[in-house]
Parts: C-alpha cells; sequence; structure tokens
C-alpha cells in the first residue's frame, strides 16, 4: 500500500476511533447514567433501563443508515462521513452536561433518550462507511486486513472508553467525573472533523458522479434488485455486533452485577478482552483474504456454537479463578476477531458501486438494532431470568441463523 494510500487510511480511522469512544462511553456508565437518570429504587430496573436507552440508540441506525448511506451515494463519502462525526461529538458533549433526574426530574430520562437516539442516528452511516471509504480508496487491496483495520479501529475506540473508566474510578473520587470522558469525546470529535475535512472523496465514486450514472434512489434500488444481499448483510451485521457487543457493551456489567467483582476489576477484564481482539483482527483478516472471506465466516459460525458455550462457563467459575476467566475472555475475544475480521469486507463486495452506501449501510444497521445492540439487554435479562451462562444460547442462535441465511442466500444466486 502506497504512501498516499496510508495518508487516507489514517485520518479515517482516527475519526473512526472518536466516534466510537464517544458511542462505547455509554456501555462503560451504564449502571452509574442508571443510578442518575431513572428513578428506580431496583439496581437491575436501573440498570435495565440505561441498557434499554443504549438499544434505542441502535434502532435508529438503520434510519441512520438510509440517511447517511443516501448522502454517500448522492453526495460523496466524505460528506457523510464529515457530518456523522460532527453529530456524534455533539451528543457526546450533552451526554456530558446534562443534569439528572435529581435535578430535572422526569425531563431528565427523556432528554438522554433523545440524545441518544440522535447519536444512533449519527452513527449509522459510520462504520460501514469508513469501511467502504478506506476499502474504495486501497482498490481491492488485501480487502479482508483492510477491512479488520477498521474494525480494529472500533474496538480501540471502546477501549480507550473502557481505559477512560478506569482512569475516573482509580483517579477521581468526585461523583460527576464520567462527565468529564463525555466532555472530552465531544471535544476530541472536532479533531476528527478536521482530519476528515481533509480526505480526498474515493474513485469508485466521482468516477460515478463524472459520469452521470448515479440512482436518483440508491436504497430503493438495493431493495429492487439486491434484497438477497441485504438480507444476508443484515444477518451478518447483527451476528458481527452481537459477538462483539458481548465484549464492549455486556462484560462489564456482568462481572460487576452477577459475579460480584469490583467496578475497577470489570473493567479491567473488559479491557483485556477488547485489547486481545484488537490485537488479533488484523491477522484473521489477513487470514480471510487466504482463505476466503465467506469459507472463513462459515468457520467462525460453527466455531462460535461449538465453544461459546464453554466460554461463558469459564466466566462464570464460582471460585473466580483468575487464569480460568482470562482464558473464557481470550477464547470469546478470538471467536470475535474471527467473525468481525472479514465481515465488512464481505459485506461491501455484496454491492455495487452507485448503491453501495445506501445498502451496506441499511441493511447492517438493520441487523445490529435488532440482533447486536440489543445483545447487552437481552444478555442481562436472559442471566437473570435463567442462570449467568444463558446468555450464550442466544449467541449461538444468531450464529445459526447467519449460517442458514447464507448457505439459503448463496443457493438461491446459483439457480
Amino acid at each position: 500500500m502506497g504512501i498516499k494510500k496510508r495518508k487516507i487510511v489514517g485520518p479515517a480511522i482516527v475519526g473512526n476511533i472518536v466516534e466510537y469512544y464517544d458511542f462505547g462511553l455509554f456501555a462503560v456508565y451504564a449502571h452509574v447514567i442508571g443510578a442518575l437518570f431513572f428513578p428506580a429504587t431496583d439496581p437491575f430496573v436501573q440498570t435495565m433501563l440505561a441498557f434499554g436507552t443504549f438499544a434505542l440508540g441502535f434502532f435508529m441506525r438503520p434510519l441512520g443508515g438510509i440517511v447517511f448511506g443516501y448522502i454517500g451515494d448522492k453526495m460523496g463519502r466524505k460528506t457523510s462521513l464529515t457530518i456523522s462525526i460532527l453529530g456524534m461529538a455533539f451528543c457526546t458533549f450533552c451526554i456530558g452536561v446534562l443534569p439528572t433526574y435529581a435535578q430535572i426530574g422526569i425531563a431528565a430520562p427523556i432528554l438522554l433518550l433523545i440524545i441518544r437516539l440522535f447519536q444512533g442516528l449519527c452513527v449509522g452511516g459510520e462504520g460501514a462507511g469508513v469501511a467502504i471509504f478506506i476499502l474504495e480508496h486501497t482498490e481491492g487491496y488485501r480487502p479482508g486486513l483492510m477491512g479488520s483495520i477498521v474494525m480494529a479501529s472500533n474496538m480501540v475506540g471502546t477501549l480507550l472508553a473502557v481505559f477512560a473508566g478506569i482512569f475516573v474510578n482509580h483517579f477521581c473520587q468526585n461523583g460527576d467525573c464520567w462527565r468529564y470522558t463525555f466532555i472530552f469525546g465531544g471535544l476530541t470529535g472536532l479533531v476528527g472533523l478536521y482530519l476528515r475535512y481533509q480526505l480526498n472523496e474515493t474513485p469508485g465514486f466521482l468516477e460515478r458522479k463524472n459520469s452521470k450514472a448515479m440512482l436518483k434512489h440508491p436504497i430503493v434500488h438495493a431493495f429492487k434488485k439486491q434484497w438477497p444481499s441485504m438480507l444476508v448483510v443484515m444477518i451478518l451485521g447483527g451476528f458481527t455486533t452481537a459477538v462483539a457487543y458481548t465484549i464492549r457493551g455486556y462484560l462489564n456489567t456482568f462481572f460487576f452485577e452477577l459475579m460480584h467483582y469490583t467496578s475497577e476489576e470489570a473493567l479491567y477484564f473488559t479491557s483485556f478482552a477488547l485489547f486481545v481482539m484488537v490485537i488479533l483482527l488484523p491477522l484473521f483478516g489477513h487470514l480471510s483474504d487466504k482463505f476466503g472471506n465467506r469459507k472463513f465466516l462459515y468457520l467462525m459460525s460453527f466455531l462460535t456454537i461449538a465453544t461459546i458455550l464453554p466460554c461463558y462457563t469459564m466466566l462464570a467459575n464460582p471460585q473466580k479463578d483468575i487464569g480460568i476467566v482470562m482464558l473464557g475472555l481470550a477464547l470469546i475475544s478470538i471467536l470475535a476477531a474471527g467473525i468481525c475480521a472479514p465481515a465488512y469486507s464481505y459485506a461491501i463486495k455484496a454491492f455495487e458501486v452507485d448503491l453501495r452506501f445506501s445498502g451496506v449501510a441499511f441493511s447492517w444497521n438493520i441487523g445490529l438494532a435488532i440482533l447486536g445492540g440489543t445483545t447487552p439487554v437481552i444478555s442481562r435479562y436472559l442471566s437473570q431470568e435463567f442462570s449467568v451462562i444463558a446468555p450464550a444460547y442466544y449467541l449461538m442462535s444468531v450464529a445459526l441463523l447467519f449460517i442458514i441465511v447464507n448457505f439459503l442466500a448463496r443457493n438461491r444466486h446459483k439457480h
């Protein structure tokens, strides 16, 4: 990859890191936000309400996929990504300065919900959008590896949010210190905005624009012509994010509320899992280029079905053996990295250039909203109603769903 392309990849993923830092803070502080913004007396109910608000932000992402997909396919990938990071920075800053329920009553959770919904809208064109931007600029150069780097940058953003939580827990005893991490995120969003403003548009988009062959309504064409691809990408997005948000959105609460580790210990466990995942993503991206994205995804799907239950059993061992817990975390991170690494490349290849942003962003975010963003709240409910290892069965079900849908869609395409 040449120097010019590196100059494209660097600023693009820096902006992505900033956005996912902003978005990930909500999960890190779910129990704090639940206590401050929701008036329930039961900590379980407060956490469920906070996770419910977290999940609702994901339900805005398909709409964000339509809005930013339209902007990306009609006005340019760069324009879409620039607007999205500006909106994310504004929302994150607003959460940092939002008064609590004790200060303004019912208006506090209402405003929090509105901000979270708008934040979900803005991030709707982000992850897939950055992957499209980079893969179009790198012109097919090792797509699995490049897509995995984008996915790794998502996780780096979440990892930085976890580090911010650890720092605040360790060094700041003021009850409002959590706010500083949100305010900082909002301000650093301006750095990401500047970096993206300097980028050039992708060659693929410019070629379509100059040829005047652009579609009037890309999302409509995607539904008419490529609905099987949309279905596959929807389930893939759901599967990928269900595993990823087990790590980045649920494990912190799992260790703190269910396994009764300290808040700081829970964050250390989460940061370890995220770190392993970030390290492994480029390796698995490279391997997926060698063996093929489809085969690699099938392999990791079957491995998930076979091993996720033993992984959860390790995490929940009653003796709290740290070595066993770390092994379980490492195995979950391996599964997550293997599933996520080829996902963006596989999804982007499924669509033509002129409707790619709309098709991928909408489909991916539908799956993310239904299956991925709901993972923390579903996992917390299952662990409360059944057992602490019950969320493993949810991940097994999503993996099986992807295998079935992908197999049926491929056979239909052959005929």
